[in-house]
C-alpha cells in the first residue's frame, strides 16, 4: 500500500483504467461510436447550428424584431444548458440509451411543434423542447458513453465523434438553407426532424450503451459505484472541479461572443455576405478536423495540457482577427482557429475523467455543460452591449481574448485530487 501511495496523482487515476477491449466489445465500441456520430450530425447539427438559418427566415415570415427573434436562440441554448444536470443526473442512474432515445424524441416533438406553429408562444415552447431534447441526447451523453467504451484514446474518440457537431452543422445548414429558400422553413423544420426520428433515435435504442456488458446483471447505478472517481459532495470541494467550471464558462463567453458576431464583424471590415458566410462555413469544417487532432494530442500530452493549449491558440488568434483586413491574415486566424477553436468540445470531457474519475461522470459534466452552454448564451449579449457602447467590435473581441487566456489558466489547475482515486481501488504494481 506504501507503494501506492508514493505515486503521483496523475499516476492514480491513470492506473485504474479499464482493461484494454478485445473481439466482439471492439466491433461493439466502434458501433457504439458511429451511432453517437451520428446522433450529433443530424440532431446537434441539425436542431442547433441551423439556429441562424431559421433566425433569417423567421424574421422574413413575421416581420418581428431582431430582440425578439433572438431571443427563440437564447432560449434554445439555455434550455440546452438546463436540462444538462438533470440529463447527466439521469445518465449515472439509468442505461444511456433511454436517457438519449427519449432526449431525441423530445427534440423531434420540437421540432415538429415549430412546424406547426402560427405565433411567438407556440415557437418558444417548441424550441425549449428542442433545447431540452438536445440537452438529453447529444454531446454530454455522447460524452460520458466514449469515456467508457475507450479507456485508451479517450481523446481521439472524443474528437472523432464530436465531429458530427460541425459537419452536420456544415451539411445541414446548406441543406435547410436551400429547402426554406424553395418551401419555406416549416418545411426545414420537417426537414431536420425526419432524420431524427427515422434514423437516430432507432440506432440509439438499439445500439448505444453506458458501457461495456461485463458486469454481469447489474445496473447502472450499481455500475457507477464501483468506478473510481469522485462523489458530487467530494468533487465540488476541490480545486480541479471549480478549474472545469471556469474553463468550460470561459470557453462559451469566447466562443459565443465572437461566432455570432463574425459575420457582422467581416462585413465591417468590408467583406461581402457571400465571403462571411463562406468563412463560417469554413471555420465549422476545420474545428471538426480540429478536434480530432487536439483530442489526439490529450491523449499524448495530457488533457489539461493540450485543453490549455487551445485557449492560448484562441486567445493568440484574436489580434489576427482584428487585423484582418488583408485576406492574408485572415486565412492565417482561419487555420488557427480552425485547429484549437473547437477543441475544448472533445477536451473537457477528456479533462473532467482524468481529474474527478468516471464514478459519477453523469452529473458532473452535466454542471459544467451547465457553465459551458450559459456562457454561450450569454457571451453573445456581452460582446453586442460592449460593441454599442464603444461603436466597435475591437474591445468585445479584445475581451474574448482575454477571457481565453482566463481559461487556460484555469485549465492548468486542474490537478487531479488524490481522493478522484480510492487507494483500495488501484492495484499495486507487481514487486
Amino acid at each position: 500500500m506504501a507503494e501506492v501511495s508514493s505515486k503521483t496523482e496523475p499516476e492514480a487515476v491513470r492506473e485504474v483504467k479499464p482493461l484494454r477491449l478485445h473481439g466482439v466489445q471492439q466491433r461493439q465500441a466502434r458501433a457504439v461510436a458511429a451511432s453517437l456520430f451520428v446522433a450529433l450530425f443530424f440532431l446537434w447539427g441539425g436542431g442547433y447550428n441551423t439556429g441562424p438559418i431559421f433566425l433569417a427566415a423567421l424574421l422574413k415570415a413575421f416581420g418581428w424584431s431582431h430582440a425578439r427573434v433572438g431571443s427563440l436562440i437564447g432560449a434554445l441554448s439555455l434550455a440546452v444548458g438546463v436540462s444538462a444536470p438533470i440529463a447527466g443526473w439521469l445518465l449515472d442512474r439509468a442505461e444511456a440509451r433511454w436517457v438519449m432515445g427519449t432526449g431525441a424524441l423530445i427534440a423531434v416533438l420540437g421540432m415538429l411543434g415549430a412546424a406547426n406553429s402560427h405565433g411567438f408562444a407556440m415557437l418558444l415552447i417548441s424550441v425549449v423542447l428542442l433545447g431540452i431534447g438536445l440537452g438529453a441526447s447529444t454531446w454530454l451523453a455522447a460524452s460520458l458513453v466514449i469515456v467508457n467504451w475507450f479507456p485508451d484514446r479517450r481523446g481521439m474518440a472524443l474528437g472523432l465523434v464530436t465531429f458530427g457537431m460541425e459537419s452536420g452543422g456544415m451539411a445541414m445548414t446548406f441543406l435547410v438553407g436551400s429547402v426554406i429558400a424553395a418551401y419555406g422553413w416549416r418545411t426545414g423544420y420537417l426537414l431536420i426532424a425526419a432524420p431524427a426520428l427515422l434514423l437516430v433515435v432507432p440506432l440509439l435504442l438499439l445500439v448505444v450503451r453506458t458501457r461495456p456488458a461485463d458486469t454481469g446483471s447489474q445496473s447502472v447505478s450499481s455500475q457507477g459505484d464501483e468506478l473510481p472517481g469522485c462523489e458530487i459532495g467530494e468533487a465540488l470541494r476541490t480545486r480541479a472541479f471549480w478549474m472545469l467550471a471556469l474553463a468550460e464558462l470561459s470557453f462559451g463567453l469566447a466562443a459565443g461572443g465572437t461566432f455570432h458576431h463574425l459575420v457582422a464583424f467581416l462585413e465591417g471590415l468590408h467583406y461581402s455576405l457571400r465571403a462571411a458566410t463562406l468563412v463560417v462555413s469554413t471555420v465549422l469544417g476545420m474545428a471538426a478536423v480540429g478536434k480530432v487532432a487536439m483530442g489526439a494530442l490529450g491523449d499524448r500530452i495530457g488533457g489539461k495540457n493540450a485543453l490549455a493549449l487551445g485557449f492560448a491558440m484562441i486567445a493568440l488568434s484574436v489580434p489576427l482577427l482584428l487585423n484582418a483586413v488583408r485576406p492574408s491574415i485572415l486565412v492565417l486566424w482561419l487555420v488557427i482557429v480552425g485547429i484549437a477553436g473547437a477543441s475544448p468540445v472533445a477536451l473537457g470531457p477528456l479533462v473532467t475523467a482524468e481529474t474527478l474519475g468516471l464514478r459519477r461522470f453523469g452529473t458532473l459534466f452535466g454542471w459544467l455543460g451547465f457553465a459551458l452552454t450559459f456562457g454561450l448564451f450569454i457571451g453573445p449579449q456581452i460582446v453586442g452591449w460592449v460593441t454599442d457602447l464603444t461603436g466597435s467590435y475591437t474591445a468585445g473581441y479584445e475581451l474574448c481574448g482575454t477571457i481565453c487566456v482566463i481559461g487556460a489558466v484555469a485549465s492548468l489547475l486542474c490537478v487531479a485530487p488524490r481522493s478522484a482515486v480510492s487507494l483500495e481501488q488501484v492495484r499495486p504494481r507487481p514487486s
